[in-house]
């Protein structure tokens, strides 16, 4: 399998706090050829799992973006370049280029709806 960047999302609920929709969607907007690079989980406190990776990954606020386990971006919604920029300063070496190349792609924010049924939003907060 090939090496690939780990994403955590601390979240509310990407569903029902609005803030925690962008933060996901800021990671599900990336594109496709970022999305091959990368591995993504979004962690509600509203589950036992969320709140056990909240507190694994020293997490202070909501939403925050964790990036192979540092804490990055916290209730700071990133612009493209700065998320790429994040990224390529814990990617593994086979990746950085590449990441390089794609830092003027920008966001595809036009499948807003894809992109949250990509991300998964709100697939792990529902309870019952």
């Amino acid at each position: 399998m090939a090496e690939k960047i780990r994403i955590d999302v601390l979240t509310l609920d990407s569903v029902q706090c609005a803030a925690c929709g962008y933060m996901m969607e800021s990671i599900a907007a990336l594109p496709d050829e970022v999305q091959e690079m990368i591995e993504y989980s979004e962690w509600s406190i509203k589950t036992k799992e969320g709140v056990g990776k909240f507190m694994e990954l020293k997490g202070k606020v909501l939403p925050s973006i964790c990036i192979e386990g540092d804490l990055v971006f916290e209730s700071i919604i990133p612009q493209y370049e700065e998320l790429i920029d994040a990224m390529k300063k814990r990617a593994p070496a086979s990746l950085v280029e590449s990441l390089a190349l794609l830092r003027d792609r920008g966001f595809d924010f036009d499948r807003l709806q894809e992109n949250l049924e990509k991300a998964g939003s709100g697939l792990k907060t529902k309870i019952g």
